[in-house]
């Protein structure tokens, strides 16, 4: 085992706002089983607070968004420092991004030392931990993320729309197609009017089983309903077959909730016994998110981009001692303000690297 002489550590806490400059939305699928309803627009988390109840963009989010360009930025100096071009096997890449999916190799749990060494020497898990970091199994990580909370009272904006068909729509665009595929499009498009009228009939006759059993029909009237409900389906499947028809070309989208545009969000992030190399990936993760500050969902409808801006503290003996400014704007390179200890954490991570004694892949047993 390799001896590594222990760095001093620290707690440091990152207090701030984050702007969204475009809404904000998520797709989380827990959220939606709880709260959305079909054919409804996906909601936005929200959280109750000693001022009542607000909008919040969760952790989480925040988090794997933060984390992957970390990951981006060991592997650029990796590269960089190796000159191998694709420096991680897949399972390091899962376990850098993800943090490890759970397998059922053997788990080595009986060196704390072996702990030890893998956190100096991966600052990337000791800042992000890992569900399964290989051999040890699993690791707390350091970095505690909060929710983005906002500030005032609001209602989340929403976004829907229809997907039309574009030869409808446009009649021009007939004269790309050929004549056995406008003869297709007629047919779909007829297939798709007799599934509609046959759909209802479906959710009426569906409907009047429940109503017969509510009120104890006898077994016949039961059954005959049943039969009319297999007859339906299968009209539906020899239209489709005949037809080609799926799903309409032309139908509503149910849409999405968002947090406004220009929304201020209160945000922190708590290190635990962090040493200046891991504040100094921290930073520059920042960086590498500040030139490309999107989250959550919705990218390709303008949603996701936001600013953001930190101070960052060192918690003492005397309590929180103010040690720099993080800012980021969008598309620009953080920018650090302070004392020059900011500075000082971002080169003892560069010392880091070009002393070449690091290791990034999954750990295994020694």
């Amino acid at each position: 085992m390799t001896e590594i002489a222990p760095p001093s550590v620290s707690n440091y806490v990152l207090e701030g706002k984050i702007t969204a400059e475009q809404p904000l939305a998520t797709c989380s699928k827990d959220l939606f089983d709880r709260e959305g309803k079909k054919n409804q627009p996906t909601p936005v988390p929200h959280t109750q607070t000693a001022l009542g109840k607000r909008l919040m963009f969760p952790s989480t989010g925040i988090r794997g968004t933060l984390r992957r360009r970390v990951r981006d930025v060991v592997r650029d100096r990796v590269i960089e420092l190796t000159g191998n071009p694709q420096p991680f096997d897949l399972d390091t890449h899962f376990l850098l991004a993800l943090g490890g999916i759970k397998g059922a190799g053997e788990e080595d749990k009986t060196s704390v030392m072996r702990i030890h060494e893998v956190r100096q020497k991966n600052p990337l898990l000791n800042l992000f931990g890992a569900g399964d970091a290989g051999t040890i199994g699993f690791l707390e990580g350091r970095l505690g993320m909060g929710n983005a909370i906002c500030d005032d009272a609001m209602e989340p904006v929403i976004f829907s729309g229809a997907r039309s068909d574009d030869v409808y729509r446009d009649p021009d665009q007939a004269r790309f197609l050929s004549d056995a595929d406008l003869l297709q499009l007629s047919e779909r498009s007829m297939g798709n009017r007799e599934l509609s009228r046959l759909k209802a009939d479906l959710r009426k006759r569906n409907s009047d089983i429940y109503g017969a059993l509510s009120r104890n029909a006898d077994d016949a009237e039961v059954q005959a309903i049943r039969e009319d409900v297999a007859n339906i389906e299968a009209q539906m499947n020899e239209v489709r077959e005949e037809s080609g028809s799926k799903n309409s070309v032309g139908m509503p989208l149910a849409g999405w909730q968002a947090i406004p545009q220009g929304a201020v969000m209160s945000h922190r992030m708590i290190v635990r016994r962090a040493s200046d190399v891991d504040m100094g990936l921290l930073l520059a993760g920042l960086d590498a998110w500040s030139l490309e500050p999107i989250i959550g969902a919705h990218v390709a409808n303008g949603n996701g981009l936001v600013s953001a801006q930190w101070d960052l503290f060192e918690v003492t003996r005397k309590g929180k001692v103010l040690v720099g400014t993080v800012r980021c704007e969008p598309f620009s390179n953080a920018v650090l303000t302070g004392d020059g200890r900011l500075e000082g954490f971002v080169a003892a991570f560069d010392t880091f690297m070009a002393d070449m004694n690091w290791d990034f892949n999954v750990p295994t047993k020694v």
